[in-house]
């Protein structure tokens, strides 16, 4: 049994004495990649490992291929999560402590020093046999760790501090009042960064409108003010206890969970007492048009949603037309409020939108088109959110309502917005777009309006241009990417940039704010090609003028040397390096990030450096699931990677990471699956010392087999090359791993000369180990070494094509007996023959051929008019003795031409072969393939054929006839 982990160390100590990955910018073509750098609140679990592994494949094949090549990795400290995670200890949370204690090894003597954040992040950084640093380790990764550092070093704050400079200069830092994301525990505004749950749920805009009931104001939150005049009625949910409350000096009956909110909104809360008597079947005054309107009961309002109360326009919100159908249903269900049924029956959806498409009332045309009969039919949502957009892309105002007739919606609704903001019969509120959205500490968060807070102005139009200019140069991987970064540089506005508490570096312009883990980390890549330098220099050396002259290349090197007291030959060399370097190759990371970090990426850069020092590419990912269930480090539902690679070893979860979708598409960890790559791993590695132990052969002349298989691995080093200069990870494995494999077994039951075998093998073997190294660089260096080769397989030369050796027509032959074993195997099972005693194979007649070549050339000029080329057919002399059957057997040789690809029917032109005289040249193989007693071939005209069932009719080209008995 293969000692995977004993391999694994081998080379890994190998790499680091040879300090093969330090990167220093010397001569040759560099490529720089980096990807986002672990938020190291928990342990390094596989789907940690998919992001990290495709770059380190990309770098490793980048160094082959003749780059000098810079992979680096840091850790990011910053931020609340940590600080979260740490009191969630100093709390002896229970769930908490049993995933750290049970499920990550840490003893209840430890426990108290998890208490302080910084030693949490050491420990799942750097520490711990589940850190980031010991799994990038174990799995191989080709980095140059003289560069890491983390988020908190104090030569990183200096950094942040000079970048935040700039964007002073630039006025784009601004204080103000703005909606955030709040944690009522740690009194901070949180991003994505800082959640358990929630990531990228936005924040939405509601107006709410005033209801009036006598004294009671009904504040009905909406994001369709325009809908006003289609309002039939108002929903109160029966089974809430709502409470009246003095809001800004008015009597508002709201629920009980909307007034933390109102207050937090910077609404001004009173007197809150239980709401003494029931609305429902009583008339409220709807704002604006002043008509009154019933208050009906409805257990689809979410008291947790805005106010509890909801405005019902049903011709324009299935929701509300469901819910007004299934009560004049239920006349019943009213008594018991004291209403009379008849007081809801003349309620009628009110038509105020004209939409091309769609009838008077667009919701009842989209409830009954798709059959939904219930509030609780999950579709709501879905017709909801159809509905909805439709109306604000294409709707238009009806004449007939009042000053806003004939505006298209889209204009309708800030117009009636802000009118009735000016009128007092409307206020904003905010809400999450949805829920739940929880802090790392645990507590549910809120939507804040923060006064005094300092945000980055994303909305500002000079730097948006810029950060545009910038994603236009960019090479995005997927290319669908890119209209969801063009989408997210047109909405980004205002970004809460600080917190008051949290690891990281204080705000320069306030140092009791610290600047947020989303806003330092955008340009940080810069910061990579001077940090194994930096590291060095004392920190208070550290002034704006030292990066302007790195970054910049701005002041004289010497002057600045005697000013900070910094070594000038440092000063040189780092300024060095960044100019090597940048601008950055590619940045890698997850999908999701492109609404936040990957998007402050491209506007950090677009502002500070020159445009030609703007990234060159963005490569994002999919997410990772487990089993099909999202992983938690907090909740411990885990494969960490130190696990992993003990049971596997280091090679087999690096192929199975990249062996079933692509870098872009999300992954799901199967441990079945796995099982079976570490199998077929080993099955490489067998083989690979079997052909190592072949004897060296003489100059042996190529047969057939020798040239398909030597043909098949030109096309196996065009696809794997191909595919990773396309990020396309998993198809590389395919064709580097998978296929080639399965060619060589193909080949091992075709080859039939020794010498020519084991020269073909040993040559196949060379290429192979090579094109295998990025994915499974352990198991190759030990199979290069075994081989005899000097120095690393991780810097070899990547292999070449070599066009001389391709071979399409020994392709093509090749791939025919592959279906012509397909179809005696499929008659062999349904016949349940195990050990036939003789195979018949009858090749096509000559005529046939004639007539399958005329109809081939016509298909590859373009489409094929069947009964002119019957026509023309017929008056071919080797063709008209076959007259009666021609027709019909030239409909079915068009039939099957017409399916096949434009490359298809070349190869078949190309190819030229003699269908019986391969039959006859692969028959002892086919013999042994099926342990027969013997294969007879035959032409399907020859009189003397075996043919007891006369099968030799049904012969096409391509296609012989086959009789089994």
């Amino acid at each position: 049994m293969v000692n995977w982990r004993e391999i694994d160390a081998k080379w890994q100590q190998a790499w680091r004495q040879a300090r093969l990955f330090e990167a220093r910018p010397n001569a040759g073509p560099k490529f720089y990649l980096t990807v986002a750098y672990p938020y190291v609140s928990g342990p390094m679990h596989v789907g940690h490992g998919r992001t990290y592994t495709v770059p380190d494949i990309i770098a490793r094949y980048k160094r082959m291929r003749g780059y000098n090549v810079l992979f680096p990795m840091a850790y990011h400290f910053t931020g609340t999560p940590i600080v979260g995670a740490a009191k969630r200890v100093a709390r002896r949370e229970p769930g908490f402590i049993k995933v750290l204690v049970e499920r990550y090894g840490i003893t209840e003597e430890e426990l108290p020093k998890f208490e302080e954040p910084h030693y949490f992040a050491t420990h799942f950084a750097r520490v711990s046999d589940l850190s980031y640093r010991r799994g990038m380790e174990w799995l191989g990764y080709s980095i140059d760790w003289r560069r890491e550092f983390t988020t908190i070093d104090p030569q990183y704050s200096k950094f942040i501090t000079w970048q935040y400079h700039k964007l002073m200069d630039a006025d784009l830092v601004i204080k103000g009042a703005h909606p955030v994301k709040w944690c009522p525990s740690c009194g901070n505004p949180v991003t994505d960064h800082d959640l358990l749950e929630g990531e990228g749920v936005g924040i939405l805009e509601f107006t709410l409108l005033k209801y009036r009931l006598g004294d009671y104001v009904l504040p009905a939150a909406t994001l369709r003010p325009e809908t006003i005049f289609g309002v039939t009625n108002l929903w109160l949910n029966p089974n809430v206890k709502y409470v009246c409350a003095e809001v800004d000096g008015e009597r508002w009956v709201v629920s009980p969970q909307a007034l933390e909110k109102l207050r937090d909104q910077g609404h001004e809360i009173g007197e809150v007492v239980p709401l003494a008597e029931s609305l429902i079947g009583k008339e409220v005054e709807v704002p604006l048009t002043h008509k009154r309107v019933p208050v009906l009961p409805a257990n689809f309002v979410d008291p947790d949603n805005a106010t509890g109360v909801v405005g019902s326009v049903p011709a324009h919100a299935p929701y509300d037309y469901i819910a007004l159908i299934d009560l004049q249903r239920r006349p019943k269900a009213l008594r018991a409020y004291g209403m009379d049924s008849t007081a809801i029956q003349g309620l009628q959806p009110i038509s105020l939108i004209e939409l091309r498409g769609f009838g008077g009332s667009p919701a009842v045309d989209i409830v009954k088109a798709m059959g939904i009969g219930s509030q609780m039919d999950p579709r709501l949502e879905e017709a909801t959110a159809e509905v909805y957009r439709n109306e604000f892309a294409k709707g238009i105002m009806r004449d007939w309502v009042p000053r806003y007739g004939g505006m298209p919606v889209s204009r309708a609704k800030v117009a009636v917005r802000d009118d009735m903001l000016a009128g007092g019969e409307a206020c904003i509120m905010y809400e999450f777009s949805a829920k739940p959205v929880t802090c790392r500490c645990g507590t549910r968060c809120t939507v804040k309006v923060v006064e005094d807070q300092w945000f980055l102005n994303y909305a500002d139009g000079a730097w948006k241009e810029k950060a545009r200019k910038c994603l236009e140069r960019m090479h995005l991987v997927p290319p669908e990417t890119r209209a969801q970064f063009e989408h997210t540089i047109e909405w980004l506005h205002e970004w809460p940039c600080t917190r008051s508490i949290g690891m990281g570096t204080p705000a320069p312009w306030d140092p009791k704010w610290i600047i947020e883990s989303l806003s330092d980390s955008t340009i940080y890549m810069a910061y990579y090609t001077i940090s194994h330098i930096i590291k060095t220099i004392d920190p208070s050396k550290l002034t704006d003028e030292v990066f302007d002259l790195i970054f910049f290349g701005k002041g004289d090197a010497a002057e600045i040397a005697n000013a900070t007291g910094i070594d000038r030959q440092l000063l040189e060399s780092m300024r060095m390096e960044f100019e090597f370097w940048y601008p950055l190759d590619y940045r890698m990371s997850a999908n999701e990030l492109i609404p936040n970090h990957l998007t402050f990426h491209i506007f950090h850069h677009a502002m500070i450096f020159p445009p030609e020092q703007c990234p060159r590419g963005i490569v994002s990912f999919g997410m990772a699931v487990l089993e099909g269930e999202k992983m938690s480090s907090s909740k411990g539902n885990i494969i960490a990677i130190n696990e992993a690679v003990r049971r596997y070893g280091a090679d087999a979860v690096r192929l199975y990471l990249m062996s079933t979708v692509e870098p872009w598409q999300d992954f799901d960890w199967r441990t079945q699956e796995a099982d079976a790559m570490l199998k077929n791993l080993e099955r490489f590695y067998a083989l690979g010392e079997e052909i190592i132990a072949l004897p060296e052969a003489k100059s042996s002349e190529l047969t057939h087999p020798e040239r398909w298989m030597l043909s098949r691995l030109q096309e196996h080093i065009r696809a794997t090359t191909e595919a990773l200069d396309a990020f396309e990870t998993r198809k590389a494995v395919q064709h580097a791993f998978f296929l080639l494999m399965q060619d060589l077994r193909w080949y091992e039951k075709r080859a039939q000369q020794a010498g020519a075998r084991a020269r073909t093998l040993k040559q196949v073997l060379d290429v192979w180990v090579r094109l295998l190294a990025p994915f499974a660089p352990h198991v190759c260096e030990e199979l290069w070494h075994k081989m005899g080769r000097t120095g690393f397989v991780s810097v070899a030369n990547w292999p070449t094509l070599e066009a001389e050796l391709i071979d399409k027509r020994a392709e093509f032959i090749e791939d025919y007996l592959m279906h012509i074993l397909e179809d005696i195997g499929e008659i062999l099972r349904v016949t349940g023959l195990e050990k036939p005693k003789r195979i018949c194979l009858y090749a096509a007649q000559d005529w046939k051929w004639q007539a399958y070549r005329m109809a081939l050339e016509r298909a590859r000029t373009g489409k094929v008019e069947v009964g002119k080329l019957i026509g023309e057919a017929m008056k071919e002399p080797g063709l008209k003795p076959h007259a009666v059957e021609l027709a019909k057997y030239m409909q079915r040789v068009i039939q099957g031409l017409r399916g096949m690809s434009d490359e298809q029917l070349a190869a078949i032109a190309a190819a030229k072969v003699d269908e019986l005289q391969v039959l006859m040249d692969a028959a002892e193989f086919i013999r042994k393939q099926f342990d027969a007693a013997e294969v007879k071939v035959f032409g399907a005209d020859d009189p003397a054929r075996h043919d007891p069932q006369n099968r030799a009719r049904l012969a096409m080209p391509l296609r012989p006839a086959i009789f089994v008995e």
